[in-house]
C-alpha cells in the first residue's frame, strides 16, 4: 500500500485550483465561468465593479489589467492564478499592483487615508493587527484603510523577511508607490490626504514613504532601523531616504525591544536627526509588537491552568512580549498619538 504523507504544498495547490474552478472552467479564458458568471448581473459577459464579491471585489482595480471598468474571465483568471499580476506589463497595468485589501468608512467620502504596512509575519500573520486598526480605530476615526501584501509576489516568508530590505527593495519600493497611485485615483479618497502607518517590517516601509514624500506623513511603531540585523552587513537604508524634502514621520519605539534594539534607533536618529519634521517617542519598558494581546479571558485561562498557561507561554514567545495592561495602554497611546500626528500634518 502506497504511503502518502502530509503534503501542504499539494493541498495548498488543492485549494487554490478548488477556488479558481468557482470563477472559470476549460473553455475560453475571457469567458466569465462558475460564480463569477452568476454575479453578472446584467448578463454582458463582464464582471462589473457593483457585482464583483468578497476578492474580486476588494482588488478589483488590480485585476482590471485594461482599465476598463469591468473585469472578464481572463483576468480573473490571472489573479486567482496567483500570480496577481496582468499580462503585458506596465503599459497596461504599470505591472506593479500587489494584492491588498481596503475598507472605508461610512458615506460617499471622499476619505482621508491610511495605507497599513504589515509587520514580518505578512499581512496574514498581521491580520489581526490590521483588522484592528482597520474596523477597530482607523475607519471608526474616518479614514479609509488600503492594506497590501508586499510579501506575497516575491514568495517572501518569516524566514525570508531580510530579503525585503535588499533583494525585493527596489521592487517593493515602486509597488508601494503604485498602491500609493492607486489610492489618490480612488473617488473615495481624498488624495490630499494619504497617510501610512508600519509595524516592525512596515515601520521600515512607512520611513520610505515618508522620506520619499509619498504621503502626507507616516508612523513607524516598533520599525525596523537596522535592515540587515542578524547578517553581517551594512544597510544605509531607511535612513538614506530621508532628506530636507520628506515628509514628516513619528518614530514610535520600546527601550525594551530586543528584536529591533534601541541602539539601532539611535544610532539611525543621530543621522538623521536634523532633519525636518521628523519626531520621536519612546516608550519606558515596552517592547517589540506591544500591540500583542491575549486571545483568552483571564476567567477562562484561571479555569484551565495547564492547557491555555501552556498556550500563552507560546503566544508570548511569537510576540516576544508580555500580555498585560501596559502594553494595551502603549497601544493605545501609539494609536492616539499617531492619530493626533496625521490630523496635524493634514491638508
Amino acid at each position: 500500500m502506497q504511503n502518502r504523507s502530509f503534503n501542504p504544498v499539494f493541498i495548498f495547490a488543492s485549494i487554490l485550483t478548488l477556488c479558481s474552478s468557482l470563477f472559470w472552467s476549460t473553455g475560453s479564458l475571457a469567458e466569465l465561468r462558475g460564480k463569477a458568471k452568476a454575479a453578472d448581473a446584467n448578463q454582458d459577459g463582464l464582471l462589473q465593479k457593483d457585482e464583483a464579491r468578497g476578492p474580486a471585489a476588494a482588488n478589483f482595480e488590480a485585476i482590471d489589467c485594461d482599465k476598463s471598468g469591468a473585469l472578464d474571465g481572463k483576468e480573473l483568471y490571472n489573479f486567482f492564478r496567483g500570480s496577481g499580476e496582468c499580462e503585458g506589463g506596465a503599459e497596461k497595468s504599470a505591472g506593479n499592483i500587489i494584492i491588498h485589501e481596503k475598507a472605508y468608512p461610512s458615506g460617499p467620502g471622499p476619505f482621508p487615508a491610511v495605507i497599513t504596512l504589515h509587520t514580518s509575519g505578512g499581512l496574514k500573520g498581521s491580520k489581526t493587527l490590521i483588522q484592528n486598526f482597520r474596523s477597530g480605530t482607523w475607519v471608526n476615526s474616518g479614514y479609509a484603510v488600503y492594506a497590501p501584501n508586499f510579501f506575497a509576489k516575491h514568495g517572501i516568508t518569516t524566514s525570508t523577511r531580510m530579503d525585503t530590505f535588499d533583494k525585493y527593495r527596489e521592487d517593493i519600493e515602486k509597488e508601494l508607490v503604485a498602491i500609493i497611485a492607486l489610492m489618490k485615483a480612488d473617488p473615495k479618497i481624498d488624495k490630499k490626504n494619504i497617510f501610512a502607518v508600519g509595524f516592525s517590517n512596515g515601520g521600515f516601509w512607512a520611513s520610505f514613504l515618508a522620506g520619499k514624500a509619498n504621503v502626507n506623513a507616516a508612523a513607524s511603531h516598533y520599525g525596523v532601523w537596522k535592515g540587515c540585523f542578524g547578517r553581517d552587513c551594512e544597510n544605509p537604508y531607511p535612513v538614506e531616504y530621508f532628506s530636507s524634502k520628506s515628509s514628516p514621520l513619528l518614530a514610535l519605539h520600546g527601550d525594551g525591544d530586543s528584536t529591533q534594539k534601541l541602539k539601532y534607533f539611535e544610532a539611525a536618529w543621530n543621522r538623521i536627526d536634523g532633519t525636518p519634521k521628523i519626531e520621536r517617542h519612546i516608550y519606558e519598558g515596552a517592547g517589540h509588537a506591544w500591540d500583542c494581546f491575549p486571545y483568552f479571558p483571564k476567567s477562562l485561562v484561571a479555569k484551565n491552568p495547564g492547557k491555555f498557561g501552556r498556550l500563552l507561554k507560546k503566544l508570548k514567545g511569537v510576540c516576544a512580549n508580555k500580555f498585560d495592561g501596559p502594553n494595551r495602554a502603549v497601544t493605545e497611546d501609539a494609536f492616539k498619538r499617531t492619530l493626533s500626528f496625521f490630523k496635524k500634518h493634514a491638508k
